[in-house]
């Protein structure tokens, strides 16, 4: 695998007094089930993807965002090309 399994950050985000300056991917599982069919489904999806609680999906910065579904995204690419 050559991208990497994990994103900093650059706006990190606290949830109940836990302070979350990356991410790192916890299920290759979860990204072979990730659902796009509606806003929650994503959160839901990146939620699993990550072991992390919905909540903390829904406060990342959008940038911080986006940069985890195209983690997400890039993983996905790299597992149908080995077919």
């Amino acid at each position: 695998m050559t991208a990497p399994a994990e994103i900093m950050l650059n706006f990190p985000v606290e949830i109940d007094g836990e302070r979350r300056d990356k991410l790192a991917v916890a299920s290759f599982d979860a990204i072979a089930n990730f659902r796009t069919n509606s806003p929650e489904q994503v959160i839901r999806s990146l939620a699993k993807v990550y072991n992390v609680p919905r909540k903390v999906i829904r406060h990342l910065d959008p940038a911080d965002a986006r940069r985890a579904g195209d983690l997400v995204v890039a993983l996905l690419d790299e597992t149908t090309r080995s077919f």
